[in-house]
């Protein structure tokens, strides 16, 4: 599997995502992968194929076909009752819910995993892919879009950063996308939120913020972030208390003995340290020498 270099953070979230669908419980397995974190979700798996990925981090078909304004809010909700699509083809449901997939993919891998564990049980999923993908697909294109968005000026964090108009920034004139991004930058919301609020993807919301915020139309307020808890949570305050006595420092531990040669009791070192100390000790002997 090819994937892009990820920073230290990222590429941890990414490892334990990428062992989960590789690893021997997901091949070729029926059932949901369920992420533990922040914002978590749960990947739908038939028979070792991708049918969905659902995240609370990034909004699902259901919101971006809302937007689109092909189907009413009504009639989606007698299409989940029904079973029916209404006015809306086989196809075009397949490429919004690979979008929102791929979306929700990215927004799990942004955030903070703490564990995935594998379950046989299979769960009802409101739109499903017609025709399942390859993990190995959905890691690359999740590798791709970490590594653009670390690649920017400005990265922003979809779920911690929270964005505010810079001054000025309304005199300007700026294209749909832009704008509707601004006009949603309250200073408590993060991209996540904005995209949710739009009714947009959160990997292109967040492209286009950090442009924003090179191009100095959004500000990244400071000292802010957000708790697992919801978007919109400020972090509660923490009682005042007493600072602790800071305990007196340890005593000076005793200079270790000589250790002699002659014993005949040496412990060979281990080979990863022998790799890593011999290169040091011929270097200190040769400047030693006269």
């Amino acid at each position: 599997m090819r994937v892009t270099s990820l920073k230290t953070g990222t590429q941890f979230s990414f490892d334990l995502l990428a062992g989960a669908l590789t690893g021997r419980d997901s091949a070729s397995a029926t059932g949901t992968l369920h992420v533990l974190g922040n914002p978590g979700g749960r990947i739908h798996l038939r028979d070792g194929g991708i049918i969905c990925v659902e995240s609370a981090g990034s909004p699902g078909p259901d919101a971006l076909l809302l937007r689109t304004g092909r189907i009413s809010e009504s009639e989606w909700t007698a299409a989940l009752t029904t079973g029916t699509r209404g006015n809306i083809g086989e196809t075009e449901l397949h490429v919004v819910a690979m979008m929102a997939t791929q979306d929700a993919a990215f927004t799990i891998v942004a955030g903070d995993i703490e564990d995935c564990t594998f379950t046989p049980q299979t769960l009802d999923v409101p739109v499903a892919m017609s025709t399942a993908i390859d993990p190995i697909r959905l890691l690359q294109e999740t590798s791709r879009r970490i590594s653009s968005l670390l690649a920017l000026k400005h990265p922003l964090s979809p779920h911690r950063d929270r964005l505010a108009p810079a001054p000025g920034s309304h005199l300007r004139d700026l294209g749909p996308v832009r704008g509707e991004i601004l006009a949603h930058a309250t200073g408590r919301r993060t991209t996540r939120d904005i995209a949710f609020a739009s009714g947009r993807s959160v990997y292109p919301v967040t492209i286009e913020a950090c442009r924003m915020v090179a191009d100095g139309l959004l500000t990244i307020v400071p000292g802010t972030t957000v708790t697992a808890a919801g978007p919109q949570l400020a972090v509660p305050l923490r009682p005042r208390q007493m600072p602790r006595p800071t305990p007196p420092p340890p005593p000076p531990n005793p200079p270790p003995e000589p250790v002699s040669g002659d014993d005949g009791d040496d412990v060979p070192l281990p080979r990863s340290l022998r790799r890593q100390l011999l290169p040091k000790l011929f270097k200190q002997t040769e400047r030693k020498k006269p």
